[in-house]
């Protein structure tokens, strides 16, 4: 007998009665006695210094509002730290603390913080600033950067300009962003496509406004902030505020989207710190929509250049893949769109290369699917007009360069289903069906078109910890300063720790949000299920054999010198005896309780044989109407290969909703502003549920226990990954317009005359 399974059903989100009830509590909606209303003032030019004058003057007119209780200023804030080199070398924390100098490096930069007795009152104050500055040069774009000689570097390094050729991803040093195998120069071949891609910049826009309250306890601060990543948080607040870390505590029990926006530490939150300790009472600060677009990062501009290389059977014999983009002249980060060509189909040769551009503009960041979102719309792109080229089918040709292995480290894959999702893609879908030719479909003058893609996104998992406590009546709870940021974690990790050790899921909680938890890495990457889940499972293990230990020592119990003991269905179970685990527990009291609570830690899952990667295939559907230059992607179906599934419901909503990203990634999304200036203007357009296509999702569902103990992978990335190229294609396939640039607009598909606009 073993006890009913967990893992694999459809269960209920545990927090979803809250949320859809309004009784959720995220971080603005916490309650603190005394609370005072921070708000921001941001810099109107891109570049340039602001005036000692205009700053005292604004700060003194709003130090004077109704309701003012203290203005903050680079002539009046503490000493802030710089973070260690280590952090911000390949990570998006910025170099120099903010409010630590008269310059002014974007528009949108903090210049101040205003404090009032409401939040009405704080704006006003703010409002009052009017600041001038000696304006400078702006560096607003690529072609900026590399046409011109970089001026010197400031502040010892924590303001930087120019270019440079970053090594890798973040902390990821097998993943390079130089790579070159094979042979130096490029072959010669049947067919060779040598295309360029462009992305724009992409805002992460979540329903839940970026929010912080900071309150101080003495020596001791505790931040309430909408973050993803608890431990992090806390680290850098300590190094920026010069305090040590454990007399920082950061909450963060629900998080309300945030697809990369809440991955680090940006400087409202150290400002909202300051702004506490310099008033002595709690401090309540709540940006803005419009202050997040230039406040918690944005998915930065890419320029891609893809050529290929195949033999008239479609076999590649080169990849190279380059991409141009950029970032701030404060902090790194590079969007790493060619990760995916070094792994994805099968060359001899390939080459890889990144340059980033410091540009005058805010600091971008990781958004879904960073690297694997922008750079799959090229590749898979490139693939389907070498497809073409061929007169060959898009599937086939992927299919025919399937790699069995993976070739940026020869290791072989620790599970990959890709055929299997190609297979069971294309006949859910009806792609037997396709004609090859372009513009043969169409329905009462609305064009008709089918496209598909490769999807593909790393398996990750990094170390983690998880505390167990054991109740008097038997129930017991998992902790780590995990997040819950909406994709269901706290429910998942429910079901594995309920497989785990036994119990009925109502004798399990999971509690997550608090760094007073054991540690935990940000909820990004796609790495929550794996990591946490491992802790998770091997604290529940450890739970078990901890209750046989002392069931079997007690002379005072039925299973005292018993071998076979096991926990069914929340009850102890041997060969002669069976008992509820809570009345065990009950009757063993306290040296149980103290024996059933403890703290487990894991690491990252070293793969030393084998390499964990998940994969998925998209298909879909589109109408364009040419007529008012509209496309609407009508029908979707995605076949995915992430490890085992721990809860389907869940995992079909994450891939739903990475395919709805996708589609606004495609069809909708940049940030609109003035070239000139870089002032926001216009509206940012995201899709709504009338864009939201029929899908079709399903999984391959094959444990991967080569990254973890549980066999899962993470799936919130993978969804988007793939799906701009998907619908890039299927417009081509409708209309005979290969769109190369993103988004898709209404003027590129007004076009009428299609052999005058060519391919």
């Amino acid at each position: 007998m073993s006890s009913p399974r967990q893992i694999g059903l459809a269960v209920t989100r545990i927090e979803g009665r809250d949320k859809v009830t309004g009784r959720a509590r995220y971080t603005a909606d916490t309650v603190v006695d005394g609370l005072a209303y921070a708000t921001v003032v941001q810099s109107e030019i891109a570049h340039g210094i602001v005036t000692v004058e205009s700053l005292r003057e604004s700060a003194e007119r709003a130090a004077a509002a109704p309701g003012a209780l203290h203005v903050v200023t680079p002539l009046n804030c503490p000493v802030l730290h710089r973070l260690p080199d280590d952090v911000t070398f390949d990570l998006p924390m910025e170099r120099r603390p903010p409010l630590s100098d008269l310059t002014v490096q974007h528009v949108g930069q903090h210049m101040a913080v205003v404090v009032a007795d409401s939040p009405e009152n704080a704006t006003h104050a703010a409002s009052l600033f009017d600041l001038r500055y000696e304006v400078q040069p702006a560096v607003l774009g690529i072609d900026e950067v590399l046409g011109a000689t970089p001026a010197p570097d400031e502040k010892d390094g924590q303001i930087r300009y120019g270019s440079y050729l970053p090594d890798h991803f973040v902390k990821l040093d097998e993943e390079k962003l130089q790579d070159h195998r094979g042979p130096r120069d490029e072959p010669t071949g049947a067919v060779r496509t040598d295309v360029s891609y462009t992305t724009p910049l992409n805002a992460h826009y979540p329903i839940e406004l970026s929010a912080t309250i900071a309150q101080w306890d003495g020596d001791l601060l505790t931040v309430h902030d909408s973050t993803r990543w608890i431990t992090g948080e806390r680290a850098a607040l300590a190094a920026y505020l010069g305090i040590p870390e454990p007399h920082v505590r950061v909450i963060a029990p629900l998080v309300g989207g945030a697809f990369g926006s809440k991955s680090f530490l940006w400087m409202h939150v150290v400002l909202c710190a300051v702004a506490a300790r310099e008033i002595g009472r709690p401090v309540k600060l709540v940006l803005t929509r419009n202050q997040m677009f230039s406040s918690t990062g944005h998915r930065p501009r890419t320029r891609q250049q893809i050529r290929l290389v195949a033999d008239d059977d479609g076999a590649l014999s080169s990849i190279e893949h380059h991409t141009v983009t950029e970032t701030s002249t404060v902090a790194h980060f590079c969007e790493p769109a060619g990760l995916s060509s070094r792994i994805l189909y099968r060359t001899p040769r390939l080459v890889v290369s990144h340059r980033t551009a410091r540009i005058n503009a805010p600091t971008p960041c990781f958004m879904r699917g960073p690297g694997e979102a922008p750079g799959l719309f090229a590749l898979e792109s490139a693939m389907d007009e070498l497809a073409v080229d061929l007169g060959m089918d898009p599937l086939e040709l992927r299919i025919r360069n399937h790699a069995d292995a993976d070739q940026a480290s020869g290791k072989p894959w620790s599970g990959k289903h890709l055929l299997d999702c190609y297979d069971v893609g294309a006949r859910r879908f009806g792609w037997e069906k396709r004609p090859l030719e372009p513009r043969s479909l169409s329905d009462n003058g609305i064009q008709l078109g089918w496209g598909m893609a490769t999807a593909t996104y790393p398996g990750r998992r990094m170390p983690a910890s998880c505390s167990v406590t054991t109740a008097a009546d038997g129930s017991v709870r998992f902790a780590s300063a995990t997040h819950e940021i909406g994709t269901g974690v706290r429910t998942a990790m429910c079901q594995v720790a309920a497989d785990a050790t036994g119990l009925s899921l109502s004798s399990v909680t999971f509690d997550s949000g608090d760094s007073l938890f054991p540690d935990a890495p940000y909820s990004g990457a796609s790495q929550t299920t794996a990591t946490v889940g491992s802790a998770v499972h091997a604290a529940a293990t450890r739970w078990v054999d901890r209750l046989r230990a002392v069931l079997t020592a007690d002379e005072s119990t039925p299973f005292h010198g018993a071998g076979d003991i096991r926990i069914v269905d929340g009850e102890v179970v041997s060969a002669s005896h069976r008992m509820a685990v809570a009345e065990v527990i009950a009757n063993g009291g306290k040296r149980y309780l103290d024996e059933l609570s403890f703290t487990v830690s894991v690491d990252g899952g070293q793969q030393r044989d084998s390499v964990s990667q998940s994969f998925g295939a998209h298909f879909c559907e589109v109408e364009v109407d040419e007529e008012i230059g509209r496309a609407t992607v009508t029908r979707w179906v995605a076949v995915m290969d992430c490890g085992r599934v721990l809860n389907p419901a869940l995992a079909r909503n994450q891939v739903m909703g990475g395919i709805t990203f996708g589609v606004g990634m495609a069809l909708l999304e940049q940030v609109p502003y003035d070239t000139r200036t870089s002032q926001l203007i216009g509206e940012y357009y995201v899709p709504t549920h009338a864009d939201r296509p029929d899908f079709d999702i399903t999984f391959v569902d094959e444990p991967d226990f080569g990254l973890d103990p549980i066999g899962a992978r993470g799936i919130g990335e993978i969804g988007a990954c793939g799906v701009a190229a998907a619908v890039a294609n299927a417009i081509f396939h409708a209309t005979g317009r290969r769109i190369r640039d993103l988004p898709i607009t209404l003027e590129q598909l007004m076009i009428h005359d299609v052999a005058s606009q060519g391919s």
